[in-house]
């Protein structure tokens, strides 16, 4: 059996350099960060004076309306939505007088159809092929 060879080194072993992962950035105004600095102190009080329960029930309260006014508010949001979205289209087939950005000179048109905004909060007509924003209508008629 032939003898066992080991490759040369050369040069002094020197480990890859590790860059550290990005501290994970945390909203403590969102329901996440909320819970995580409630765990965070949770985990670290001292257990000979834990935290007393009227504390504790008073923290989940406020996270619960916490919860509560965030759920509200995406409520709230739809509707509105949904509310531009039926007044939007009951403007479709009507003729519209809008004055378009950096002009001073009326524009009259019939609306074709609605577009909503990548963001999903903006609601623009769409009349002779260009898009108005609804806040430019100064006219409505049949």
């Amino acid at each position: 059996m032939p003898p066992i060879t080991t490759p040369a080194v050369t040069g002094p072993y020197v480990p890859a350099p590790t860059t550290p992962a990005p501290k994970e950035q945390t909203d403590i105004f969102s329901s996440d960060g909320f819970l995580k600095i409630l765990a965070g102190q949770i985990k670290g009080q001292n257990p000979l004076e834990p935290m007393k329960d009227t504390e504790f029930i008073a923290q989940m309260a406020q996270f619960s309306q916490l919860e509560q006014i965030t759920n509200l508010a995406k409520d709230m949001k739809a509707m509105s939505m949904s509310s531009q979205l039926s007044q939007g289209a009951s403007l479709i087939g009507k003729n519209v007088t809008y004055t378009p950005e950096g002009s001073t000179t009326p524009v009259s048109g019939t609306v074709e159809s609605l577009r909503v905004g990548g963001d999903g909060r903006s609601l623009s007509l769409i009349v002779g092929g260009v898009s108005v924003d609804v806040s430019r209508v100064t006219t409505v008629g049949p």
